[in-house]
């Protein structure tokens, strides 16, 4: 049952994201992970 709010929650979250912000906020977070795991994988 928790998964099923977890995956609830992130479908909603997507959905209006999409619908009222354009996609605005995924983009942010995806330029951000995709940032921080260049940084981290720089040092190797």
């Amino acid at each position: 049952m928790r998964y099923v709010i977890v995956i609830a929650a992130v479908t909603f979250f997507l959905i209006w994201d999409g619908i009222y912000n354009q996609g605005r906020y995924l983009d942010y977070t995806v330029r951000e992970i995709t940032r921080v795991v260049n940084y981290a994988t720089s040092f190797v």
